[in-house]
This record gives C-alpha cells, structure tokens and sequence, in this order.
C-alpha cells in the first residue's frame, strides 16, 4: 500500500543557473505539449457541430437541452495527444427533465448521436457518456458527451450546482458537480504564489448561451503555476501510460487536477513566507500530491478524493475495488518526481538528457530540448542536464548543431548573464 508521505523538499534559497536553465527548458515543454491554434480550431469545430445536433435534437427526450464543457477544456489543462491517442473533449448535454431511466436516457442519447453526427470514427455508447470519435488523421480526437439532470432542490438552468449523471453499470444516477468543481479549480488558480520574479496573477472571461463555448485558445493555453504544473503531470501521465499499456490503472485526470490544486494551496501560503522560484513551485506541488486524499488505505478504510463541491463524489471509488490504482500512482508520482528533476543530472552526452526528457515528457518535449541546448549554447548561457564538460564543450562550439548535426563551425558569442522569468502568468 502506498503511504503516500512526503514532506517539503526544498530550502528557500537563491536558483543556481544551472536551475534557471531547467526552470526555462521546462517551462517552454508545457508550451510545446499544449494545443496549438491551429489544433484548436478543429476541435472547437468538432465541439460546435455537436451542439448544433443537440440544441435542436430529433428525439423529444432529449429536447430542451443546454451545452457545455466541463473536464480539461473548462479547467484549462488539456495538453496535445500522445502517440496514437486522442484528444478528449468533454461536454455535458443538461436535460431540464427526463421520463428516462438511466440506461436509456444513455441509449436515447447513443442512437440521437450515431444517426446524426458526420463522423468517421463512430459512436460509441459508454458507461457514463456517449463517445463520438472523429476519424481525422492529423488531429485524432473525441468528444465525450455525458448527459445530466439536476439534482433534487437544485433549480439552476445552466448547469451549476449537484447533478446527477446515468451509469450504465449500476442502472442508477451518480451524483456529481463539473461546473462547480471547475470554478474551484480557476478560484485556486487564482491564488497568487509569490515568486522571486514576481507575483502570478491571470484574469478569466466566461461566455453564456444554450451552447456554451469552449474557452478561447489563449484562456486555454494560459501561463500559471498550477496549470503549467498540471499539463506537465498529464503529458507524463500520457508518457508513463504508453509505456504499461492502454489499460494500465493510471490516475485519470481529475484525480491528478484535483491533488495538484489542494497542494498548490499549501505552496502558495509557503510562498507568502519565503518567495520561491517557478520551478521550486512546480516540484513542491508535486511533492505535496500524494497527502491530498480525504482518506486512504493508511488508515484502514476506503480511499476517497471527494468531489470539493459534490462530496458524495468520489474520484478515487475505482482504488477502491482494484489496488492497482494506488500501486500505479505510487510509481507513477515518483517517477514524475523524479523527471522534474532530470535538469539537475549531469549527463556526459546532450542526446542522453535528450532521451531521458522524451521518456519522461514525450517526442514534443525532446525536440524541444534539443532547440533549447542550441539556442542556449550559441548564447553562452548555462545549460541544464549536462556536466560541466559536456555544457562547456557546446559553448565553446558556439551552436549546439556544429555538435550534433555538424551544421558548421561558429565563434561563440559572449556569455551572457541568464534572465529573470519575470512574471510567470
């Protein structure tokens, strides 16, 4: 059983350059495994098609509905597909009321969707949500979409407040809160750590309709702790995931947005003390994740990441029927521990750090690497992963590509001082 102890691992002092590499490599990673524009657009297309089908839907059932995200694109957190995978696009289709039982409100739902979306990929009915998969060979991706009605007292037309969702399984409702929990999430975001740099701070923008938007592609992609924190712990995740196969018990994703926001809580009062680094942030985030449950097996009973706006949800409720999950956390969290560090290694060969970085953060991640050790030595500035001679050698070499790719010779330019972040947000 995973005890999931940790404590602070770090002293407040003054980054080395060395630090200040790693902190720039792996702050421009979350950029390069974050949806671009072009990306985006698709899946926003894809999205606004489904609305349209459920807005004026031909089953009466499903009549009277309102759209709108939740998961990843409400949070802000989604990242690019890994490998063969997919993005995933999640959408809640909000009944005002239903004469359905659960099972067939999610068979309504599967032949509404199967008879009218314009896919190749298909349409699958699952346990919680119908699945709409686009066969699109450059941006492979699916739309979940879960239907819902609110729960008892609970009046709101948009989709605020408790909910309750069909579960094909168990034949009944499930109770949960994907609006509500996401404002959590932007709330905490919001909560400034203080860096040495400076203060983190972003503003948000919210749009109404019957079918909600999703959120913009800067919103999406904005820079701040906790999100960059996050992206970082999915595409890992992701990585991690190809390498034990399709249906290894991974941490899903809310459990991991979930952990890192009640964490980034704690480090943000830290930092109302002694200010830390960008990168000190990120790694005591992660440190912090594993003591976030409500309750664990240390204590004999029932694992439980409660839903902070639906208690009765419990996001770990699989770790409980199978003791893989938690085993698979627990190796999961500390080979991510373990990645945020890589920059510290004092590799002899750029293509060996290279290679550690796209086992831990993928084939974006190491491209990105390899740009960086480039740009970065041509300027003389300190490089992260290397040992002394290895980093000195690609100085001296005055571009990293006289070195790796024998792209020619240079004179290095002087050696420059590393820059401030500045604001991280």
């Amino acid at each position: 059983m995973y005890d999931g102890l940790t404590t602070s691992t770090f002293p407040t002092r003054r980054a080395s350059p060395q630090e200040v590499a790693w902190e720039k490599l792996l702050l421009e990673i979350v950029e390069a495994v974050s949806v671009p524009a072009s990306d985006y657009e698709r899946i926003e297309s894809h999205y606004n098609a489904i609305s349209e089908i459920l807005i004026e839907p031909d089953d009466p059932e499903l009549a009277d509905g309102h759209v709108f995200p939740q998961g990843s694109f409400l949070t802000r957190t989604v990242v690019r597909a890994l490998g063969k995978g997919e993005i995933d696009v999640d959408a809640i289709l909000l009944l005002q009321e239903t004469t359905l039982a659960p099972r067939e409100l999610l068979e309504t739902l599967h032949a509404e969707l199967e008879a009218r979306a314009r896919t190749q990929g298909g349409v699958e009915r699952r346990n919680r949500c119908v699945t709409v998969h686009y066969a699109d060979a450059s941006l492979p991706a699916h739309l979940d979409v879960t239907p819902a009605i609110a729960s008892d007292g609970n009046d709101d037309d948009e989709g605020w407040g408790p909910l309750e969702v069909p579960d094909y399984k168990q034949a009944d409702w499930h109770p949960t809160n994907p609006r509500d929990f996401a404002d959590w999430f932007n709330d905490i975001s919001e909560t400034p750590i203080l860096l040495e740099q400076g203060t983190v701070s972003f503003t948000e923008a919210r749009k109404r309709a019957d079918a909600e938007q999703l959120p913009s592609h800067e919103a999406i992609n904005a820079f701040d702790p906790l999100r960059a924190t996050v992206k970082l712990m999915k595409r890992h995740r992701d990585v991690f995931r190809e390498r034990h196969g399709a249906e290894a018990p991974v941490p899903i994703s809310v459990v991991i947005t979930t952990l890192a926001a009640k964490a980034y809580k704690e480090v943000a009062e830290l930092s109302q003390k002694q200010p830390l680094t960008a990168l000190q942030a990120i790694r005591e985030i992660i440190t912090r994740m594993p003591n976030q449950f409500d309750q664990d097996g240390r204590t004999g009973s029932e694992w439980r990441l409660c839903n902070p706006r639906r208690r009765a949800e419990n996001f770990a409720e699989k770790w409980n029927r199978d003791p893989a999950y938690a085993a698979m956390f627990a190796k999961w969290h500390g080979e991510l521990a373990s990645a945020v560090g890589l920059g510290f290694a004092a590799f002899s060969e750029e293509r060996a750090f290279e290679e550690e970085v796209l086992a831990a953060f993928g084939p974006e991640a190491r491209k990105q690497t390899r740009s960086f050790l480039l740009e970065e030595a041509g300027l003389g500035h300190p490089l992260p992963g290397l040992d002394d001679t290895t980093a000195e050698r690609l100085r001296k070499a005055g571009v990293v590509g006289a070195t790796f790719r024998g792209l020619g010779d240079a004179e290095p330019r002087q050696a420059a001082q590393p820059k401030s972040l500045g604001r991280l947000g």
